[in-house]
């Protein structure tokens, strides 16, 4: 913030007079140093336009002139967040003060300034640093042209609301409306929306297809009554009526059966609702869910067959039932069950006996596991090792619940268990013999990295030597040789020229895997500076021009973080634009609270990609682009991601065809 000025200029004080504390900051502001200069030197366009900004209650923001200086107002204040941009964004060039969207919204200023038209965009996620960190941040906003003097377009006036919450209620209200279309789908239920006033309802269609009813929109209660046996109607009709009356509370709760007009099928169902009242206590909504529950009322006639076939499958499966009565202690159990505790079938057993039998270390997990489910009514679970009475160790797994009384005392537990001796057995021969293949596996992916190591560095010299006869063969006999056979070696040329490439970049792939990471401080200017030196023809040749800020030191291994960055940057100057300079950004900021990081962007303005591809790219071989057009082994990105994950960091990248790309990579400062 620039230090405020001995006077008040009576121009600025007649625009922000009444306008609240950014008033009070303009006025304070020594704009003589500015790049919008002087407050005396301001166009009336200007004055025009900050009146209009500063006394507007709608949050409002204005780039001004060739640098963009930002001007807003208290409306706006509150979307910088606390500790974020305010009050040091005001007079400050565009680029300085946006710096994490300036790819975004840079464009759409350009397009303004161009005298192309205003702009719009609706609940945009434009991600900006405030509050002390990076935020997901939606907008709608309009971009509109400032013309001056002349009626030329030198300024952009931004109107804009904050809509994160918007859109985050939004997509709560749409998520919580997919759970409950799912939830009706899947529990199969009928969903009903009656209006008392009309005597009509509405529903979905698996309602209106047990009732056999038609698929119009509204349907006449009378029909639906109709449908339902005779013996239940006038209990339903009751029943409804009832719950229309506000004095009994508005609540349906009924079971009935209906029978389908035209199969005759019966249904039984269970309706539940609840009616809407208005001040006046009279019912104006009547809405509810249908329960099929005709399986429910045939299952429970077979209870006593269920239990029986239960007892089946319960010896079928070789496991143990129990109950343990809390009060005494005693557990009354099956002789399968003694069998897996590996006593006598006739042995007497109590709680205090079963723990005894429990090995020390298992005893209290077993005794934490009982007593929780009882405190919160769910199913005990426990796996415990007992000695058996030969001396033998045995695994049980149990499962039981709770049953209570009807002061909620829990009184027993009811249960099964099942011994998982040679389940647990298998299961560690398994967990070693998967170990010893993991093992194997690592070998052997040690000894393929080493065979292609080796493979691709002999490989070198005969493809050396092609090169060599190949160049001898132009050199010395292009004079007598067809201008076919110039092309066919010009091929074979080029040809080896890339086998060479690809062994080369094998060969950098495989150190990468083989080299022991010496960690140490690494200065990533000098890293920076170190490339530049090594790309100077080619930065020279595409007449670049690499702009950069300071950047922090951070913990890592210096070769492989060169690699990375002279990799990023080949790319940015080997896939630039053939008729414009190219240009390369690099910036960064500080990410994390845990595991302090940074994060750095890298960008270009060259050919880019389409986002489709942006996984794509840092896969080994991937191609993007021609070979022919550009050289290259395909695994330079490959490459980069390799040595970032080693670094415990990310690589991502974004792109517009014709447009350029950005690569942003996040590296923690300190390596663990």
């Amino acid at each position: 913030m620039n230090p405020s000025p001995k006077y008040i200029n009576p121009i600025l004080a007649k625009i922000t007079a009444g306008t609240g504390e950014m008033g009070e900051i303009i006025r304070s502001y020594n704009w003589a140093t500015s790049s919008v200069g002087p407050v005396d030197s301001w166009p009336q366009s200007l004055k025009t336009a900050l009146s209009i900004i500063l006394h507007s209650k709608f949050p409002m923001f204005l780039f001004w002139g060739k640098h963009l200086t930002c001007f807003y107002n208290d409306a706006y204040r509150p979307s910088l967040g606390d500790n974020g941009k305010h009050p040091s964004a005001l007079g400050m060039p565009g680029e300085e003060v946006w710096p994490e969207t300036w790819a975004d919204i840079k464009p759409l200023i350009d397009s303004v300034l161009a005298g192309e038209g205003g702009t719009w965009s609706e609940n945009q996620l434009l991600p900006i640093f405030r509050n002390g960190r990076m935020e997901d941040v939606y907008w709608t906003f309009s971009y509109s042209p400032v013309a001056d003097e002349s009626g030329k377009p030198c300024a952009v006036f931004v109107t804009c609301t904050e809509t994160t919450g918007m859109v985050k209620t939004m997509t709560e209200l749409k998520e919580s409306k997919n759970l409950l279309e799912f939830a009706i789908d899947a529990t199969e239920l009928g969903v009903w929306d009656y209006n008392p006033r009309t005597n009509k309802f509405t529903g979905n269609v698996r309602l209106k297809e047990w009732f056999g009813l038609s698929p119009v929109c509204e349907i006449d209660l009378s029909h639906a009554i109709e449908v339902m046996a005779k013996k239940d109607q006038q209990r339903v009709t009751k029943a409804i009526s009832d719950a229309l009356v506000y004095e009994l509370g508005g609540k349906y709760d009924i079971e009935y059966t209906i029978i389908h007009p035209a199969t005759g099928f019966e249904r039984m169902v269970r309706a539940k609702g609840k009616v809407w009242f208005t001040e006046d206590h009279e019912a104006y909504r009547f809405n509810g869910t249908l329960q099929d529950v005709t399986e429910q009322v045939a299952a429970q006639a077979q209870l006593e067959e269920i239990a029986e076939k239960m007892q089946l499958a319960i010896n079928a499966g070789n496991l143990g039932s129990y109950e343990l009565i809390f009060e005494t202690g005693e557990i009354v159990a099956t002789p399968q069950y003694k069998l897996h505790l590996g006593m006598a079938t006739t042995e007497p057993l109590t709680f205090t006996k079963l723990v005894s039998l429990i090995l020390p270390l298992d005893q209290e997990k077993v005794q934490r596991a009982v007593q929780t489910a009882v405190d919160q009514h769910t199913t005990f679970h426990a796996d415990y090792r007992v000695t058996a009475s030969d001396g033998s160790i045995r695994w049980v797994r149990a499962a039981g619940n709770p049953v209570y009384d009807d002061q909620d005392r829990a009184v027993k537990m009811v249960g099964v268990t099942l011994d998982i001796t040679e389940q647990n057995e298998f299961a560690e021969a398994l967990s070693k013999q998967v170990n010893e293949r993991t093992v194997e596996l690592q070998r052997s992916n040690d000894d393929l990295m080493q065979f292609a190591h080796v493979t691709s560095h002999d490989l070198k010299e005969p493809i050396r030597k092609i090169r060599i006869f190949a160049g001898r063969i132009q050199n010395e006999l292009s004079a007598v040789l067809p201008e076919k056979g110039l092309r066919y070696l010009e091929k074979i040329q080029h040809a080896s020229s890339r086998v060479m490439q690809m062994i080369e970049g094998i060969l950098t792939y495989s150190e990468v895997n083989a080299t022991k990471p010496e960690i140490e401080k690494i200065d990533l200017n000098k890293v920076i500076e170190d490339v530049e030196t090594d790309l100077e023809l080619m930065i020279h040749e595409k007449k670049a021009t690499i702009r950069k800020v300071v950047l922090p030191e951070i913990e890592g291994t210096r070769v492989l973080l060169y690699q990375l960055f002279y990799n990023i940057m080949n790319n940015a100057l080997k896939f630039s634009k053939e008729n414009e300079n190219a240009e390369i950004g690099i910036t960064f900021q500080y990410l994390g609270d845990r595991v302090p990081a940074v994060e750095i962007a890298v960008a270009d303005n060259g050919i880019g990609f389409d986002n489709e591809y942006q996984s794509r790219i840092f896969t080994t071989f991937a191609r993007l682009n021609s070979k022919d057009s550009y050289e290259g082994s395909g695994l330079g990105l490959a490459l980069c991601k390799k040595i970032v994950e080693r670094h415990h960091g990310t690589i991502r990248a974004s792109g517009q065809p014709g447009e350029g790309s950005v690569f942003h990579i996040t590296l923690p400062l300190v390596q663990g």
